[in-house]
């Protein structure tokens, strides 16, 4: 063969570079939270972990960096390849692995270690060797009711109504009002449209509450100006089973809107033996943003939240209530003139869809805060009071004539009330009665301003300011003092509620502002502050003050620019409106300044601050603070009065905390926190994570109740009763767990509650508490059970709690009742009813501290309250600005409550 035979063209040819494109991929990085799965190999050994980001369309899978083989990782990204080319997303996509076996070298996605992480950064720093594999559900209790199954239509639906879809008995209208007794429960999804549980209904298939006789109901106070057919109008709402859940109260400034839902409360208190008639809740929304709004309302529910979520949460109880938000087109104020319509589509439109609510909103036509509610309530009824069908015009005219001052034509004005109040405070005019109440009062208005006196001016320009009370009216720059004011005071309509003085109606105010100069808003802080009393050592005197003015002199100090130091003084926070306080840090907020310790604290400890006496916020404030920011902390301490110290706060970002227990077996002295789907382990000592000691997955489902064995086990308690196990390696069950078992089995009404006590090799004891209310205690060696011969609850028992010494055990428990009983089971004597309040109990402790024993009890409203068993002094009672999920009290006497955004152990010696 020659050489000729191997002489191949192409190799004579130039190179050709062309483009190819490559198969579609999820980007590989994002800067956002991630949610991630484990892959774990046969015998647990975790390889890696599948991450996914739907808002930045991204996915891949993260090799442990101890391992070197890359053949894992690229099958996972092979299959996350094929997924991206069949257009699924990337939750979408990893839903689908859970079901692909995967191989030796890739292991599998383990469904049950799914988590959240910070960011990718954080993920690279997981290097747990195993996931321990929670045992399969034990025994389902007697009376166990399976979720009912959600399609992908259903979760579509419940993510776009705010994350809640609730299966009703057939029949009923879902868009209706359906009875608590029709409704089993309620899907709570997440973003995604993943469901994160079902909740059951308490109140399904019971009977319901009888209706009082007409007469036995509280009287009905007078209603003027004619306005008894809009009265009977929403006493017909509240009493009609068919009418809609949502009505809106509309009509143009100065109708009588916020003087009719003060009638309504009236009328309706939430104890009215008339339970069709009452109203448990009026929140004045002006100058309100969605958290202080949110604080409030569920404040006056006899709840605690800090997020509309939580409060929607709180609200799955099945019990009916009437809610009534007053002055809503105010919310925010200046500040924030966006607020409004925030209210309405974070707070209140998610809280149209709890079947036993009703909501009556006063909320003008044409606003954007109407649009949405009326978007989300279509089917909502509106009361319009400039409609004349509302008003009575022979009595609107009586009332009239009793005005005094300028004779008022009734025709002229009807059916507006604020008009007439300015009316008689205005020289003759003639209004057309045909015009809109709109123009009539623009008319009017002008009139008025140009009757007033010259020298009446200025303190009426000053009024402009307002809200604010007669005694700082007559503070502020220009007013002309006390004696222009009372002579003002005189022309102005006053207040509808005696309360805080402002220009009405709206159509005045911009008359007068039309005419005036700009605010002077630096100037109006200097003013304000002069008025401020001040101590004998020169520094002011902040409590003396009064939240109004410290409020007023906040709202005029964020747009001077000069807010920073006034929100960076605790003393000031502590005394200051809580609204105005609220609306002042989310502007700073809006504006891009980081928060600083005093913000967030501010933030965590809101329903307290925003409901609380001064020393009840500076508590607050106190108890997030530590750790933190101690000089701050210390200064809430000074000004709370208390005899507590919190020692530590512990949270993590965006973190959901739901219990913690005391460690045992290897993880002794370490408090065990339930956060994020992740079983951390603290060091009590320091609040911080302890070294050493690797995290653990927990499964998906929020657990109830956690609780550790001697051996270091833990169980985890569910809602629907069920016991899961997060064994120890090796481990093949102990007494403790046949224990459980034996429990779930066999105690009729379920297991609500559970606490343990026991030294390792040493047979434990165990407390359950049940549905019936029924309390049960016995040791994992045999032996008989104990039980009061009654059920101690009415309902079902919702915490217990544990404490042993040589005089034997005692145990504590809190129902939905709202009881606390103390029941010292060995001694043979009666159990002792300790404490009741009117809403349920969400955590009880017992323990033996070297100061003596020491019971702690948590109620839903996040009131906890701290005693001493034997002693003559009271009990410590704090709100913290949550409800406390568990309590645990370690042998030094460290308390250490988990509320929903962090843990905060306080020193009480």
């Amino acid at each position: 063969m020659s050489d000729d035979d191997w002489v191949n063209e192409r190799l004579d040819t130039d190179l050709q570079f062309k483009v190819v494109s490559s198969a579609p991929r999820y980007a590989s990085t994002t800067d956002k939270p991630v949610e991630y799965y484990a892959a774990r190999a046969e015998d647990g050994l975790v390889l890696g972990y599948l991450w996914t980001c739907d808002a930045d369309d991204a996915a891949d899978f993260t090799r442990r960096p101890r391992f070197d083989d890359w053949n894992g990782a690229l099958f996972w990204t092979g299959e996350l390849i094929k997924a991206k080319a069949r257009g699924l997303t990337p939750s979408q996509a990893v839903q689908e692995l859970f079901a692909e076996p995967g191989t030796s070298l890739s292991g599998r996605i383990a469904p049950e270690s799914r988590a959240v992480a910070s960011s990718l950064a954080w993920l690279d720093t997981l290097d747990a060797d195993r996931i321990p594999v929670p045992r399969p559900d034990r025994i389902k209790p007697r009376g166990w009711r399976p979720d009912p199954p959600l399609d992908p239509g259903q979760s579509e639906r419940a993510r776009a109504a705010g994350g809640w879809l609730y299966r009703t008995d057939p029949g009923y209208d879902p868009a209706g009002r359906v009875p608590p007794q029709a409704v089993a429960g309620a899907w709570e999804v997440n973003s995604a449209g993943r469901a994160v549980r079902f909740r059951h209904n308490p109140e399904y298939g019971t009977a319901p509450a009888p209706v009082a006789p007409a007469g036995e109901g509280v009287p009905v106070p007078p209603l003027r100006a004619g306005r008894r057919p809009a009265g009977r109008a929403l006493l017909g709402w509240l009493e009609d089973p068919l009418a809609p859940r949502f009505c809106r109260l509309a009509g143009s400034s100065g109708s009588g809107r916020t003087h009719l839902l003060s009638w309504l409360a009236a009328a309706a208190p939430p104890d009215n033996p008339r339970a069709d008639r009452r109203v448990h809740a009026v929140l004045p929304a002006q100058g309100l943003t969605v958290r202080s709004a949110t604080w409030l309302l569920a404040a006056r529910l006899g709840l605690v939240a800090r997020t509309p979520a939580e409060l929607m949460a709180a609200l799955q109880d099945g019990v009916p209530r009437t809610l009534v938000v007053t002055d809503l087109d105010r919310a925010g104020g200046e500040l924030l003139p966006g607020a409004a319509e925030r209210i309405a589509v974070e707070l209140l439109t998610p809280l149209l869809q709890v079947p036993w609510l009703r909501l009556l909103v006063e909320s003008g036509s044409g606003t954007p805060a109407a649009a949405a509610l009326g978007g989300a309530a279509p089917a909502g009824a509106v009361l319009d009071l400039d409609d004349p069908r509302w008003t009575e015009p022979e009595r609107f005219a009586s009332w009239c004539a009793g005005l005094g001052g300028t004779p008022v034509a009734a025709e002229q004005v009807h059916p507006s009330p604020g008009l007439a109040r300015l009316a008689a405070r205005t020289p003759a005019t003639v209004l057309d009665p045909g015009a809109s109440p709109a123009d009539r009062a623009s008319a009017l208005a002008g009139a008025w301003w140009a009757a007033l006196p010259e020298e009446l001016r200025p303190a009426v320009r000053a009024l402009a300011a307002g809200p604010v009370t007669a005694e700082l009216w007559a503070a502020l720059p220009g007013a002309g003092g006390p004696d222009a004011v009372r002579r003002a005071a005189e022309l102005v309509p006053p207040p509808a509620d005696g309360g805080a003085w402002r220009l009405q109606p709206d159509e005045l105010a911009a008359r007068v502002a039309a005419g005036s100069p700009a605010v002077g808003h630096a100037a109006l802080v200097r003013s304000i502050a002069d008025g401020v009393p001040r101590l004998t050592t020169g520094r002011p005197d902040l409590a003396q003050a009064g939240p109004e003015r410290l409020g007023a002199l906040l709202r005029h100090a964020v747009p001077a620019g000069i807010a920073g130091q006034l929100l960076a003084d605790p003393e000031f926070l502590v005394h200051a409106d809580p609204a105005a306080v609220t609306a002042a840090f989310e502007h700073a907020e809006a504006a891009g300044d980081p928060p600083g310790a005093l913000a967030e604290a501010w933030q965590l400890a809101g329903p307290a601050c925003a409901a609380g006496a001064p020393a009840e916020r500076a508590a607050a404030l106190h108890a997030w603070l530590a750790g933190r920011d101690e000089e701050a902390a210390a200064r809430c301490a000074a000004l709370s009065g208390q005899t507590w110290t919190a020692r530590w706060s512990y949270r993590r970002d965006n973190g959901q905390v739901r219990g913690t227990t005391l460690g045992h077996g290897r993880y002794a002295g370490r408090l065990a926190v339930a956060v994020n789907g992740i079983l951390r382990h603290v060091d009590p000592a320091t609040g911080r994570d302890a070294a050493k000691t690797d995290p653990m997955r927990l499964p998906s489902f929020p657990p109830v109740t956690v609780l550790c064995g001697a051996d270091g086990s833990y169980y985890l308690l569910r809602a629907d009763g069920v016991v899961t196990e997060l064994p120890l390696s090796g481990s093949s069950g102990n007494s403790l767990s046949r224990a459980l078992d034996w429990a779930t089995r066999n105690f009729a009404d379920g297991v609500t509650a559970l606490a343990t006590r026991g030294e390792q090799d040493e047979p434990a004891l165990v407390a359950v508490g049940d549905g019936g209310g029924r309390l049960h205690c016995f040791r994992t060696d045999g032996g008989p059970v104990l039980s009061p011969d009654e059920p101690l609850h009415r309902g079902a028992v919702t915490a217990v709690g544990l404490a042993v010494s040589e005089a034997g055990g005692l145990m504590v428990s809190g129902g939905r009742d709202g009881r606390v009983w103390s029941w010292p089971h060995e001694s043979g004597r009666a159990a002792e009813l300790v404490d009741e309040r009117a809403c349920p109990v969400t955590a009880v402790a017992a323990a033996l501290t070297p100061r003596g024993p020491v019971t702690v009890a948590a109620w839903s409203d996040g009131l906890v309250r701290i005693g001493r068993p034997g002693t003559s002094g009271p009990a410590l009672d704090l709100r913290l600005g949550g409800p406390a999920r568990s309590v645990t009290v370690d042998p030094a006497g460290l308390v250490c409550l988990a509320l929903p955004k962090g843990v905060i152990a306080l020193g009480i010696d």
